[in-house]
């Protein structure tokens, strides 16, 4: 008996393989995305906080604010979100959240630069402060999304 193989089972197990590549690329896609998203979140979560060490992480080591150092970085953060009416009740040692939402992804030139428009809210004990249509401009380096720019400013 002859072992031969149909038309229908080579074009099945070629389409098997075409359905698996794409499969793999949508996945590889969504996750170089979707960490775009990772990284606005831990930023403004270092912020909300003023946690320096995770702030370092998400900005380009010459940011202005990492450069200058961990007193300078909480010092800023305290002036700059403590300091708005909304939160100038809060003690020392009451947490502020911060909660962002992706609204668009825009690649800016090259597939390494991407610039995302957020809304943001940062929120503690009952009070927010909301700041819509930021864009945060992301540079892909070192295998992580950093964050180069905002605009406007949120501190």
């Amino acid at each position: 008996m002859s072992k031969t193989v149909s038309g229908a089972k080579k074009f099945g197990k070629l389409m098997t393989a075409v359905v698996i590549l794409l499969l793999i690329a949508v996945f590889s896609v969504s996750k170089f995305i979707g960490s775009q998203n990772t990284a606005a979140e831990k930023y403004c979560a270092a912020i909300a906080t003023g946690n320096y060490k995770e702030f370092v992480k998400t900005v380009p080591s010459d940011n202005e604010y990492a450069a200058k150092g961990e007193d300078y970085f909480k010092e800023s953060c305290n002036k700059g979100i403590r300091q708005l009416p909304q939160f100038s009740e809060l003690t020392a040692t009451d947490n502020i959240s911060a909660k962002v939402k992706i609204t668009e992804h825009r690649m800016n030139g090259n597939l390494t630069e991407w610039i995302c428009l957020a809304d943001i809210d940062f929120f503690s004990s009952g009070k927010s402060v909301s700041y819509n249509d930021v864009r945060l401009t992301m540079k892909f380096s070192g295998g992580k999304w950093i964050i180069t720019k905002t605009e406007p400013s949120i501190f």
